[in-house]
């Protein structure tokens, strides 16, 4: 199955529902999005009872023991336009169980993700993977290498028929839902921030964006690299968002 690479030091929507995951196994902890030394020793704890390896970092193994009677579904939508995601996410994503979404590069490329998108329902965690800018995804644009000009400044996705048809996708998250844009400083500056807000109000979900240019390969297919920016929608913060998730249901060693 599809999963979220997560490790000691992320601050995440992401990390709450990890917390709240752990804490139906026994554990006590603040769910507060922040992955650090308790949430670290819970997720080593969890390993280690189930004789796996005890590194605490939260990979495809873990995650899908700690997920176990759960629905979590992870979409991922490729910007294949460049061919280097096909061959590396898409193909990544696909051996890990999961089925990408590509988008053709088209100038309608946010149309083609809503209508293949509006399908789906209880999603947990939506991932955007192409090239970025600050504000600025490929998926939009259509294009696989962004203009130079486009830097810190928005893209089409300011358009407001373009957000208009975004806001069609509002009624597909669960409880947990989030988006996630593995790209290159979509998150970055006064237009990254602007674009993460936009989209957090009409969806109904945080939204995560990176700061930094971001590598390629199999680890970035499931994570974000360096300091990452999140925007809750109205107005929160990222622990009040997680602190009022719904609890899960215990589990027991499995």
């Amino acid at each position: 199955m599809n999963y979220t690479d997560l490790r000691s030091g992320d601050q995440l929507p992401m990390v709450g529902v990890l917390q709240h995951l752990l804490n139906r196994t026994g554990a006590s902890l603040a769910t507060d999005g922040i992955f650090g030394p308790k949430t670290l020793e819970a997720v080593k704890a969890f390993q280690k009872q189930r004789r796996m390896v005890d590194d605490g970092i939260v990979g495809e193994a873990t995650w899908t023991r700690l997920n176990a009677g759960v629905s979590l579904p992870i979409i991922d939508s490729v910007d294949v336009w460049d061919p280097t995601f096909l061959n590396e996410d898409a193909k990544y994503i696909q051996k890990a169980g999961g089925n990408p979404l590509l988008i053709g590069g088209m100038c309608n490329g946010v149309g083609q993700v809503v209508s293949l998108l509006s399908r789906y329902k209880n999603v947990f965690l939506l991932r955007f993977h192409g090239h970025g800018a600050p504000g600025v995804a490929s998926v939009s644009s259509g294009h696989g290498e962004l203009d130079p000009n486009l830097k810190e400044q928005a893209d089409i996705w300011s358009n407001p028929k373009v957000l208009g048809m975004l806001s069609q996708l509002r009624p597909i998250f669960g409880p947990y839902g989030c988006v996630e844009f593995i790209e290159c400083q979509t998150g970055g500056g006064k237009s990254g921030r602007r674009l993460l807000s936009e989209l957090a109000t009409r969806l109904g979900v945080p939204v995560i964006g990176a700061v930094q240019d971001q590598p390629f390969g199999k680890l970035w297919s499931f994570r974000l690299s360096g300091p990452t920016v999140t925007v809750v929608p109205g107005g929160g913060n990222l622990s009040t968002w997680c602190k009022g998730l719904p609890r899960f249901a215990g589990m027991t060693v499995a």
